[in-house]
């Protein structure tokens, strides 16, 4: 089942890609990746955590996300000085309503890659869980927007940063504040799962489908940013970038390379971590005078 979801995520991002600017498949196709990453979350997260863990992770994620977000619309910090575009309508107040769940979705998939690659497996965080996971999670949800504020704020145009900025025209605040916000959400989680009582806790997932579909998942939002040069879509096109036209093969391929050195090795090494069997320790090189020794 969470394989499958994974790959209904894949199937859509890769159809989104594909589609032409204005056309069926960049209109329909996120609604396959919503339901699918939706579906995998709830799923993955009641049988990792409970039902009552995943709402609190959730309640937090939410409300988070909607306070920082809010803050830097209206003030600049922490992310700097953006405005959402009528592209992103509905708005709960300054801030899209489908911006919360974004975050929800990707906090989780980060969150749990960060626990594979870290072999941290149980539900409940151990000391060194307690802060190193956070602190990976939030760093794999900036490798993420790495590559999609790229396309997101001038491709598409769905928010605008007033004074651009060096990567691609986004400013580098945005990712000190991305951090620092995500890492806040995680580190919340993660001082929840501490102090919670044992008792009643589902046991520790296992099975290597079920680890394996946490980075898949995670990979197939890059989906859409490795296809993107190959599709043949933007022909021609341009877009604005510090206030001058970039043509939007640069930006697509711009996008897939920084995918290729974040988001991918982030994936493969989750891919790693899920495929090696629990409990079986890294061989290490042993040196010609300790072997003489013995």
């Amino acid at each position: 089942m969470f394989l499958f979801l994974a790959f209904a995520a894949w199937t859509g991002n890769a159809l989104y890609a594909l589609g032409a600017p204005g056309g069926w498949l960049k209109e329909y196709s996120p609604a396959l990746v919503a339901t699918a990453m939706i579906a995998f979350v709830i799923l993955h997260g009641r049988r990792r955590y409970g039902g009552e863990a995943l709402w609190r992770f959730t309640l937090i994620v939410f409300v988070i996300a909607w306070v920082f977000e809010t803050v830097s619309v209206l003030t600049g910090f922490p992310f700097g000085r953006y405005h959402y575009t009528e592209v992103m309508a509905p708005f709960l107040w300054h801030v899209p309503v489908f911006v919360l769940p974004a975050y929800f979705l990707m906090a989780y998939l980060s969150w749990s890659l960060a626990t594979l690659l870290l072999g941290r497996r149980g539900a409940r965080p151990d000391r060194v869980g307690l802060f190193a996971v956070p602190l990976l999670a939030a760093g794999a949800m900036v490798t993420w927007d790495l590559s999609m504020d790229i396309l997101r704020s001038t491709v598409e145009q769905r928010w605008v940063w007033i004074d651009g900025g060096p990567h691609f025209g986004v400013p580098v605040s945005n990712y000190l504040g991305w951090f620092g916000v995500t890492w806040l959400m995680f580190q919340s989680f993660a001082v929840y799962l501490r102090r919670r009582a044992p008792e009643g806790w589902p046991a520790d997932p296992e099975g290597r489908a079920f680890w394996l579909s946490v980075p898949l998942a995670y990979a197939a939002f890059a989906g859409e940013y490795l296809l993107n040069p190959f599709t043949g879509t933007a022909a021609g096109l341009v877009a604005q970038v510090n206030g001058g036209d970039v043509a939007v093969d640069a930006l697509f391929s711009g996008a897939a390379t920084v995918c290729l050195l974040t988001m991918v090795p982030l994936a493969l090494g989750g891919i790693w971590a899920a495929w090696r069997p629990r409990g079986v320790p890294v061989e290490r090189p042993v040196s010609p005078g300790r072997r003489q020794a013995s």
